[in-house]
């Protein structure tokens, strides 16, 4: 289980509550970040972010107005990690104690790329997306299928489909996908789409570039 203690990256700034709002944009210009975590005798007291400090109407001598009071403990797991962050919006997740003491922060785009990781991307092999009623979904079936041709389901996702129906996302170890989706059509399983190993990776890189445009990270 990967979880916010071991996702900690040592090279994220750390703001005092005193420094001038430009220091601080600064640093986050230099750390390509937008947002940065703010310490004081060691103990975690918020986040600041580029849009407030831009902010005219909030523009103040010190960070302590804009300051936005969001961590997680070393205990959470990765993907609770990934909710606090898209719900909030964050380019980092810091960490605290149960004391509010600060124990370093996460980058967005560590927590991307351990999230790779997790998926199998870093992996040989190809995407295969089924589409069914959440009625008909049963891995043990589909694993016996995928394993019958000679292939191993490195991991599977399930995201919203058309119409009520969900997508099961399966990345195997193969790259040569033809036969373990003609056996899958022949029990009946709808293939909604395929992504052999080259495409797969040429779709995940741009999707990944699409989200740091996005972040402006």
């Amino acid at each position: 289980m990967i979880t916010a203690q071991q996702l900690l990256v040592k090279d994220v700034p750390v703001l005092q509550a005193h420094d001038d709002p430009q220091k601080a944009l600064n640093m986050m210009d230099n750390a390509h970040l937008v947002h940065l975590p703010v310490v004081e005798s060691g103990k975690f007291i918020g986040l600041v972010s580029e849009d407030e400090l831009l902010d005219q109407e909030t523009q103040t001598d010190t960070l302590a107005p804009q300051l936005v009071k969001v961590s997680v403990l070393p205990n959470v797991h990765i993907l609770d990690i990934l909710k606090v962050a898209g719900e909030r919006h964050l380019s980092v997740i810091p960490v605290v104690d149960h004391q509010d003491v600060y124990l370093g922060s996460i980058t967005l785009n560590h927590l991307v790329e351990k999230l790779n990781e997790m998926q199998g991307g870093t992996q040989k092999g190809g995407i295969i997306v089924l589409e069914m009623w959440a009625q008909d979904y049963t891995l043990q079936q589909i694993a016996r299928i995928v394993e019958e041709n000679d292939g191993k389901i490195l991991s599977t996702s399930i995201a919203p489909g058309e119409g009520g129906k969900i997508e099961l996302h399966l990345k195997v170890n193969l790259s040569d996908l033809n036969p373990i989706i003609q056996s899958l059509e022949r029990f009946s399983y709808h293939i909604k789409a395929s992504y052999m190993e080259r495409e797969y990776n040429e779709d995940l890189q741009r999707r990944y570039d699409e989200l740091m445009r996005f972040l402006n990270i």
